[in-house]
């Protein structure tokens, strides 16, 4: 049996639409909830719906009566590179805790973004690749040692987590309960300003020793990185770590969750790669295509006319990479994984100043994830009668996928 679920609460939808909203276009669509066992075709039916539609649901811990969502490519390509107009730099968490460089605008955002952008850039995660093979083929050999496993608690979080975990200079004999603060951040609002700040004091404390003993960690980078020629503030310090934490721990494992589904669900498909694994590397793309994961949110900053409809000033946005990539208009039959599709523009890592900024090192990820995968076991699928739960929100997820070969 495969099923959906949601550890997020919503509110029910909210009295006191705003009265530029027309009623034809209120529609009550949750991301965190009632998307079936196949989430990305459940959202990918809004297509055939208003180029843009008034959810009277919270989607994220932003205060008002709802949010607006644009469901073609080009109206949230639109939203998400026009940086005056929909601004990013607004609390996530409801604390006062800033997520640097995520809740910042231009410029602003900009001299923040400069500082992380050698650590994410090709060359650097092509210094990586030793380390990243040796994590897979371990990972997976123990997995295969098995003879059947989980995918999520076995692989999906453990690969893509432990090398960021390094990369941050953090224990992995922690691992557990990182993962539990970033479900509580991820998928409920209600705990997440708490679980914020308790990551953001276990990393206050790395920052002071880091100040007094830096090593090769990324934590040791920011502190001793500089903006308009000054050392970063700890508070700037600790925005950047727990963003970089939070993205650092989820995003690559829900990619992972979704793509292995997929080839084990679909035998012809992981044949393919199976058997030619040049083919990889365009497959991958597709299937960060037909399974991206994020759900973000912005707000407007002054009145504009987005989709034929005016957006007012403090009307929130959320620009799914889910609708992005499935949109019609953009991709020939864009519900069809087609792993040797090209070109394929995608949206998965989304637009504008906010790009992905780990996009180069979730790529080498997933290729070395795979190609040990096939090297190592044998054609897989998933186990007869086992329950898949799902999870939306800002960032799809799944909870666990056993496997058999």
């Amino acid at each position: 049996m495969h099923v959906t679920r949601t550890t997020e609460r919503t509110e029910s939808s909210q009295p006191g639409i705003p009265d530029h909203v027309p009623p034809e276009l209120v529609r009550a669509f949750d991301f965190r909830t009632d998307l079936g066992s196949y989430p990305h075709s459940t959202v990918s039916e809004l297509h055939s719906g208003p180029r843009i539609f008034f959810s009277p649901i919270h989607h994220n811990a932003i205060p008002g009566p709802g949010t607006w969502v644009p469901t073609r490519a080009e109206d949230i390509r639109a939203v998400l590179q026009d940086a005056a107009t929909f601004s990013s730099a607004v609390s996530r968490s409801n604390s006062s805790l800033r997520l640097i460089p995520l809740e910042m605008d231009p410029p602003e955002h900009s001299k923040f973004r400069a500082i992380m952008n050698p650590i994410f850039s090709p060359a650097r995660m092509k210094t990586l690749e030793e380390k990243v093979r040796n994590r897979a083929k371990e990972l997976v050999a123990a997995c295969y040692a098995k003879g059947a496993c989980d995918f999520v608690e076995d692989f999906a979080k453990p690969f893509p987590v432990g090398i960021f975990l390094d990369m941050m200079g953090l224990p992995m004999d922690n691992m557990g309960r990182f993962m539990e603060w970033e479900a509580l951040i991820m998928r409920d609002k209600f705990t997440r300003a708490g679980a914020m700040q308790q990551v953001a004091a276990y990393l206050q404390e790395l920052v002071e020793d880091r100040r007094k003993s830096p090593t090769d960690d990324l934590i040791s980078f920011a502190v001793t990185a500089k903006v308009d020629g000054r050392p970063l503030t700890d508070a700037e310090v600790t925005g950047m770590c727990v963003l970089l934490f939070i993205a650092g721990l989820d995003t690559v494992t829900s990619s992972f969750s979704y793509h292995f589904r997929h080839l084990a669900e679909n035998p012809a498909d992981q044949d393919s790669l199976r058997h030619d694994f040049s083919l990889i590397p365009t497959a991958v793309e597709e299937l960060f295509r037909a399974f991206a994961v994020v759900n973000t949110n912005r707000y407007a900053t002054r009145d504009v006319e987005l989709a034929g409809v005016l957006i007012k000033k403090g009307d929130n946005v959320t620009c799914s990479t889910i609708l992005a990539s499935r949109d019609p208009r953009e991709f020939e039959n864009p519900n069809k994984v087609q792993l040797t599709r090209s070109p394929n523009p995608h949206n998965a890592f989304a637009y504008g100043p906010h790009r992905c900024l780990g996009s180069h090192l979730a790529r080498r990820e997933i290729i070395t994830g795979i190609e040990e995968w096939l090297t190592q076991v044998p054609p897989f699928k998933v186990k007869p009668g086992a329950e898949i739960v799902t999870h939306g929100g800002g960032v799809f997820s799944m909870e666990s996928l056993p496997l058999i070969w």
